[in-house]
């Protein structure tokens, strides 16, 4: 009984501290340039309106299907 009683209580410990660390660790995938160095992400960059995407014509080959509203 002693034995299980240690057991939950190490076991819930460890639990706390790995849900702290992966609400305090950055997630996600490093991004690297030619010479080596972490590409950060501009956290600075203007927020603006978003724009809608842009069909690319000039390397549509001929069999591609148009949208509907064309």
């Amino acid at each position: 009984m002693l034995f299980a009683t240690i057991f939950m209580v190490a076991f819930v410990l460890l639990g706390g501290v790995v849900l702290y660390l992966s609400k305090t660790i950055d997630h996600g995938e490093a991004r690297f340039d030619s010479s080596g160095k972490v590409i950060k992400d501009k956290a600075d960059a203007p927020k603006g309106d978003a724009k809608p995407a842009q069909r690319l014509d000039k390397d549509a080959t001929p069999n591609q299907v148009k949208d509907d509203n064309e």
